[in-house]
């Protein structure tokens, strides 16, 4: 398939709903993005350690449930800020995906935070609806009436706002 043929596919499908797969890949690549963030975390605390207290630096060893608290809230605000910022986290940047209104409005505060807060708290299973939505529609979408499109050129009046 040559380059053009690609073009003309994806410029058919900007701003489309994303399909089940891409939801997916986009998902996984933050989750990957979340735990590397908790992972650093650890790595500052044992460094700070090392410098002030210890002699050999080791890493912190919290348990599962501060674990899975410390990675639930490193989500919540990832996804958050990213969705009510340009729409896109880390992960859904590298696919080409935006999260918008159903009118293709930018997330509010709040909306990206309940969103975010059902995505971390069902960890990411809520992507299953799409497989049977004929509007490529997730559990996420349909409650916080959101859409997950295809968006993969930044916009120019975003680049502007952010002045």
């Amino acid at each position: 398939m040559s380059s053009e043929t690609r073009r003309e596919r994806a410029r058919a499908v900007q701003h489309e709903r994303a399909g089940f797969v891409t939801q997916v890949a986009g998902g996984v690549l933050d989750g990957l993005v979340i735990i590397a963030i908790y992972f650093g975390i650890l790595v500052a605390i044992g460094f700070v350690k090392f410098l002030f207290v210890s002699h050999s630096f080791t890493l912190p060893r919290p348990g599962a449930i501060v674990n899975g608290d410390a990675i639930w809230v490193i989500g919540v605000v990832l996804l958050t800020s990213a969705w009510s910022g340009t729409g896109r986290a880390p992960g859904m940047a590298v696919i080409g995906l935006r999260i918008v209104t159903t009118r293709g409005e930018r997330l509010s505060t709040a909306r990206a935070l309940v969103r975010a807060i059902l995505v971390m708290t069902t960890l990411g299973i809520g992507l299953v609806v799409v497989l049977f939505s004929k509007r490529n529609k997730s559990l996420y979408d349909m409650i916080c009436g959101t859409a997950a499109i295809y968006d993969w050129r930044p916009r120019l009046s975003e680049s502007r706002q952010d002045r």
